[in-house]
């Protein structure tokens, strides 16, 4: 449950009308903590009140990333610029969504990728693990994080796995589907931040 350990401050939500349907982010000041993919309004403000039974609704919140998530479900390229917090997961997570952040929009990296750039190559299953638990898709791109042999792997958005494949394909990544990615861009080989 969200927003617990810090309570002077409010935790705010807003539903963001895309392209591709409603979808929710929740802040704590201008701090992104929380994004939910596009869904059915009703169930998002659900999964907010299960999340964060304290979120309160404003509609100006976090203005100009609203804006960034609009185009990107436009199909406009798009490096998603808004501060966020990871300080309350374990520091393996933290270093493994932090690989992540640097996949670029249109290319893809591996597990084994991702697990590598945190420090443990062997340690796959836990980046599925923590790619399965990512609370701000999008902006830790996940849906770009694919099997070593190219297929596409696992996600846990509630559309799945076809709203995976829906989102390479709206970055331009060739014919993805659930065997094989068929030549992706580029596969990115994820490095440690200079």
């Amino acid at each position: 449950m969200i927003g617990r350990a810090a309570t002077n401050i409010t935790v705010h939500f807003a539903i963001v009308e895309t392209a591709w349907g409603p979808m929710a982010i929740l802040a704590q000041g201008a701090v992104l903590i929380r994004l939910f993919l596009p869904e059915v309004e009703s169930k998002l403000r659900r999964r907010i009140s299960s999340e964060c039974p304290i979120a309160v609704e404003r509609s100006n919140l976090l203005p100009i990333f609203q804006a960034q998530l609009i185009r990107y479900f436009k199909g406009e390229p798009v490096c998603f610029r808004v501060k966020f917090d990871l300080s309350r997961i374990t520091n393996f997570r933290r270093q493994v969504l932090a690989a992540c952040v640097r996949i670029p929009y249109g290319q893809t990296a591996s597990y084994q990728d991702l697990a590598r750039a945190a420090g443990n190559e062997a340690a796959t299953r836990a980046v599925g693990s923590t790619m399965a638990c990512n609370p701000l898709p999008l902006v830790i791109p996940c849906h770009r994080v694919l099997r070593a042999d190219g297929t596409i792997g696992g996600f846990s958005s509630p559309a799945g796995v076809d709203q995976k494949i829906r989102l390479l394909q709206l970055e331009g990544v060739a014919r993805p589907d659930r065997n094989r990615t068929s030549s992706p861009k580029r596969l990115f080989a994820v490095s440690e931040p200079e």
